[in-house]
């Protein structure tokens, strides 16, 4: 049988413990008084930075470790630069394995898995993009689009309204190097939250006309669920399960198939755990189906309509990982 089905969030780090770690471990607790965090210094050496392959030149490397009791929840590392204008900014990234031993304890594969396809996707935008491009994503997206690549980004700090408990606003505050000071991860969430061609023509209207505009949407996005909550007051209609690894692929997707289906046939895509096994997401409403968010991410639903207005221009692997989309090609 598969994990109960858990909605995953920020809120309780279920989500980054999951994503980073490729486990299944019950984080609900961690914004108890038990919680806390460390921060270590990490040694800029020559072999780490090179490993990185940002554009801009690392300042300072931190390693949190977030726990809760005696166990290790998740690691984060986090680095200090200045960008083009000189701006001091903050990016949380995933290192090469072979960066100086900076992997913490707990499953690595999908970790270097991120790693490896982040750098791919840097590599396929500063190819095929010119340095007018502006990148839409969510903001620790846009964070890592921005060191990687050099290329602006819409929005690349979150709302301090994303995060209720104050607790966990000031972790995440710190770990973002400050929250936005405009609307814009407000808006960006309402976008991600309304029916999918009504969201297009708005973006149309109101980004801007004389550059080329893209979407970056990434399947860790569906780990920021509280937060798109959060700023755009609509409950996203995704739920997730864990199915462990048991040798009979074909009987496992089945069983994947099957539970998509009991709440209605409105989509499902599933993600490889490496060590662990599937976790699969299923729509839940017939409007869920048409969210903008739920048609930018590789639902089979959605996979079988393509927005015409939104054509892909770049695809990872697994799983369609990361997709950009081109809102519009600008002018010039």
């Amino acid at each position: 049988m598969p994990g109960a089905g858990t909605r995953l969030s920020w809120s309780a780090i279920l989500g980054i413990a999951l994503l980073l770690l490729g486990s299944a471990i019950l984080l609900d607790a961690l914004w108890s008084p038990a919680f806390r965090f460390e921060r270590t210094a990490v040694p800029v050496t020559e072999t780490l930075a090179r490993s990185l392959k940002g554009v801009f030149p690392i300042e300072k490397l931190t390693r949190y470790t977030l726990r809760h009791g005696g166990d290790i929840a998740v690691e984060l590392t986090v680095a200090d630069y200045r960008d083009a204008r000189g701006t001091a900014r903050r990016v949380t990234l995933f290192p090469d394995r072979a960066g100086d031993g900076l992997e913490g304890p707990g499953p690595g594969t999908a970790r270097q898995l991120r790693h490896d396809l982040w750098q791919a996707t840097a590599e396929a935008i500063t190819k095929h993009t010119d340095e007018r491009a502006l990148i839409l994503s969510w903001w620790d997206n846009a964070q890592r689009v921005r060191f990687l690549t050099g290329r602006d980004t819409w929005l690349d700090r979150p709302a301090a309204a994303a995060f209720p408990d104050g607790n966990e606003r000031a972790f995440w505050g710190e770990v973002a190097g400050g929250f936005a000071s405009g609307g814009e991860p407000e808006q960006w969430a309402r976008w991600l939250t309304m029916e999918a061609d009504a969201a297009i023509a708005e973006m149309k209207s109101r980004l801007p006309q004389d550059r080329p505009v893209y979407l970056l949407v990434c399947l860790d996005d569906l780990a920021r669920s509280a937060e798109i909550e959060a700023l755009s007051g609509v409950r996203l209609p995704f739920e997730a399960a864990v199915f462990p690894a048991d040798g009979d692929v074909h009987g496992q997707i089945a069983q994947v198939k099957r539970w998509a289906r009991e709440k209605g046939d409105f989509g499902y895509l599933v993600q490889q755990i490496p060590g662990v096994g599937i976790r699969a997401w299923r729509i839940t409403t017939k409007q869920g189906q048409e969210m903008l968010l739920a048609r930018l991410l590789p639902f089979n639903t959605s996979l079988a309509r393509p927005l015409p207005r939104l054509p892909v221009v770049y695809q990872t692997g697994w799983g369609s990982y990361l997709t950009i989309y081109a809102l519009h090609p600008g002018n010039g």
